[in-house]
C-alpha cells in the first residue's frame, strides 16, 4: 500500500481517512482501502465536503471481565474472535497495570486480577528476538531437550513435539500465564526492530494459544522504553519513534504474524531528544507546538498501517542522546499530559491512554473526569508497591459492584476475594498449581515476589515480608542438603501461616471499600501514605542491590 501524507489535511479530515483505512482491517482489503483513500481525498481537494459527525469514543461501558461473552449455556469464556478481543480491551483500558521488567510477570499479575477482575493487565516487555531464537533451537533439538519433564510437563511436551515440532516450555515461562486462571483483559508487550522477527513471534504466540498456555487479549509494540540497553545497543524501545515508517513495517508484520485475530497496539513516548542535546533549560525553550507536530506525524504514520487504532502515551520524551537510566527518563523530562489530551480530541477515531506520574486510584480518576474520551491510564510502581491500595477500581472506575464476579473460566471458576485473605488463599491454589508444573527451586522467589507487598504500610507488614523470604528460601535450601520438598508443607499453607500469623485479623478481613475509606481518611495512625509505601518499596529495591526497575517505557 502506498504510504499516504496526511499532514496537510485538518483535523476531522485526517481522522475520516484514518478511520476508512481502518476498516480495511476487517474488510482484510488493502488495495480496496486505498481505493477508498484516494476517493475521499479527490473529493476533499475538490472541495466537496463530506464532512462526517463522529461518534466519540466514551468511557461508559460497564462490562466486567467476560460478563459480555458467554458460551451456548450461558457460562462466562474468554474471547475467540478479533472483535472480541478488541472490545475487551477496550472496555478494561480505563486502568492498565504498566509493562515493568522483572515485576509483571504471571505470577504478579495473578495477584493483581485477584484484586481487581477489570484492570487491564500488561507483561514484562519479551524481546521478539528471544522468541524466535528460542523456538528455532527448540525446533533443531526436538527430542534432544535440555531438561527432563515429569508427570503433567512430559505429556505437554510430548504433545507440543507431535503438534508442532519443539518444545515450547522455556517459552512458556515468560510468555505463558498460569495454570489454574485466565488473565482476563491482558496485553502482551513486544520489543524489537526486525518486520520478519516481530511477525515469527506473533506466529509463537498463536501457536502458544493453541495449546492453551496463554491467550492474550492484545499484542503490544515497546516504542518507549528508553534504556541504553533497549534504546540503544538494541535499536527498539523509544528509538523507534525515530522512525515512524519502521514502526508502521513492524506493526504489520505483527497483525499478519497473528492472523489479524489478535489486536495490536502501541506504547510510545511524546517524543526523544531527536535534534538537540537535552539540558532542562535548553528543553523549556522547545516549541510545544513543534513537539506535538512531531508526535502527530509518528501517531498518523503508524495509524496508516490500518493495522492500529490503540496507543499509550507516556507523557514524557525519551533522552537518548546522553547516559539516562530508565530512572532518570522518568524524572527528569517534564510531564506533558495536555499533549496527551490534545491527540484525543483530535484524533477521535483512535483511542489513547495516558501513562506517566500517575500513581493513586483518585489521581487515576481525576485524570479520566479531566479528559472524558481518554481511554485510560497506565500505573506500573504504584501497583508493584502497594497493589491492594487498587482494590476499589473495579467500583469508582467500572461501575462493578458485583462481588460474585467470576474472574476464572477454568472449574471450579474463582471468584472475586473479598479481602486480602480470600487474596492470599485463591493465589496459594496458583503457586500450588505451578510448583506442581514447574521445579520449585526455579521458581519459588518469583511466587514470593509476587505477594509480598499486599500488606504494604501496614502494622507488622515488614515481619510478613521476613517470613516470605524465608518461604522463598526452602527448595534451594533442601536441595544443598540432598532432601526433596516431599513432605513439607505446600507452599499456599505457608503463605497463609505467614499472613495469619504475622498480620492482625481485623487487617486480613478488612474489604476494598474499608481499606479504601481508611487511606482517603487518613484513620489510622498506623498506616502510611502511598507516596512514602513507594518510596520505601524503591529503597528497598536498591539495599538488595537491585536497579530499581521502572515501568520500562
Amino acid at each position: 500500500m502506498k504510504y499516504l501524507t496526511l499532514t496537510g489535511y485538518s483535523n476531522w479530515k485526517r481522522a475520516i481517512i484514518i478511520r476508512i483505512i481502518t476498516l480495511s482491517m476487517f474488510m482484510k482489503s488493502i488495495s480496496s482501502c486505498y481505493a477508498y483513500v484516494n476517493s475521499y481525498a479527490t473529493l476533499s481537494r475538490s472541495g466537496i465536503s463530506i464532512r462526517p459527525k463522529f461518534a466519540k469514543r466514551t468511557r461508559n461501558s460497564q462490562t466486567r471481565l467476560f460478563s459480555s461473552i458467554v458460551d451456548k449455556n450461558g457460562q462466562p469464556r474468554p474471547p475467540s474472535t478479533y472483535e472480541e478481543r478488541y472490545q475487551q480491551m477496550i472496555s478494561s483500558s480505563k486502568l492498565s497495570l504498566a509493562p515493568m521488567m522483572e515485576y509483571t510477570d504471571r505470577h504478579f499479575r495473578h495477584l493483581v486480577r485477584l484484586v481487581s477482575s477489570n484492570t487491564l493487565l500488561y507483561t514484562e516487555m519479551v524481546a521478539s528476538n528471544a522468541i524466535v531464537h528460542e523456538r528455532n533451537d527448540a525446533m533443531e533439538r526436538k527430542h534432544d531437550l535440555t531438561h527432563e519433564p515429569t508427570g503433567l510437563l512430559k505429556e505437554q511436551v510430548e504433545q507440543d513435539i507431535e503438534e508442532y515440532g519443539y518444545d515450547m516450555t522455556y517459552l512458556r515461562r515468560f510468555i505463558g500465564m498460569g495454570r489454574l486462571c485466565t488473565e482476563g483483559p491482558s496485553v502482551l508487550q513486544l520489543g524489537g526492530s526486525d518486520p520478519q522477527q516481530l511477525e515469527e513471534a506473533c506466529q509463537t504466540v498463536t501457536q502458544l494459544t493453541d495449546r492453551g498456555y496463554c491467550d492474550y487479549t492484545a499484542i503490544n509494540l515497546n516504542c518507549g522504553c528508553p534504556s541504553p540497553k533497549v534504546a540503544g545497543k538494541g535499536c527498539f524501545g523509544a528509538a523507534l519513534m525515530e522512525d515512524a515508517d519502521l514502526v508502521k513495517n513492524l506493526v504489520t508484520g505483527m497483525h499478519n504474524g497473528a492472523n489479524g485475530e489478535i489486536p495490536i497496539t502501541v506504547k510510545c513516548r511524546i517524543g526523544t531528544d531527536k535534534g538537540y542535546s537535552f539540558t532542562k533549560t535548553g528543553y523549556e525553550e522547545v516549541s510545544d507546538e513543534e513537539e506535538y507536530a512531531n508526535l502527530c506525524r509518528f501517531i498518523e504514520t503508524v495509524a496508516s498501517s490500518g493495522v492500529v487504532t490503540d496507543f499509550q502515551v507516556h507523557a514524557r520524551i525519551a533522552v537518548l542522546s546522553k547516559n539516562f537510566s530508565p530512572s532518570d527518563n522518568r524524572k527528569v523530562p517534564k510531564l506533558k499530559y495536555d499533549l496527551v489530551r490534545r491527540l484525543v480530541e483530535d484524533y477521535p477515531e483512535l483511542s489513547f491512554s495516558l501513562n506517566g506520574g500517575v500513581n493513586t486510584l483518585l489521581d487515576t480518576k481525576a485524570e479520566l473526569d479531566r479528559c472524558e474520551n481518554m481511554a485510560g491510564v497506565m500505573i506500573g510502581r504504584a501497583w508493584a508497591a502497594n497493589p491492594w491500595s487498587f482494590s476499589m477500581a473495579d467500583s469508582l472506575l467500572y461501575g462493578d459492584n458485583n462481588e460474585n464476579t467470576i474472574i476464572s473460566t477454568t472449574s471450579p471458576n474463582v471468584v472475586k476475594p473479598r479481602n486480602r485473605l480470600e487474596v492470599l488463599k485463591a493465589f496459594g491454589q496458583h503457586a500450588d498449581a505451578e510448583e506442581e508444573l514447574w521445579d520449585p527451586v526455579k521458581i519459588r522467589r518469583f511466587l514470593i515476589k509476587a505477594v509480598t507487598p499486599l500488606f504494604a504500610g501496614e502494622p507488622n507488614g515488614k515481619k510478613y515480608r521476613i517470613a516470605l523470604d524465608e518461604i522463598a528460601r526452602i527448595p534451594k535450601k533442601l536441595k544443598a542438603q540432598g532432601k526433596t520438598l516431599e513432605g513439607t508443607p505446600l507452599i499456599s499453607e505457608l503463605i497463609m501461616n505467614a499472613a495469619v500469623d504475622n498480620i492482625r485479623e481485623e487487617i486480613l478481613l478488612r474489604t476494598p471499600e474499608e481499606s479504601f475509606q481508611r487511606m482517603i481518611g487518613g484513620s489510622s495512625s498506623s498506616s502510611r501514605s502511598d507516596r512514602e509505601i513507594l518510596k520505601d518499596w524503591q529503597q528497598d529495591r536498591k539495599s538488595q542491590g537491585e536497579t530499581v526497575l521502572q515501568a520500562t517505557n
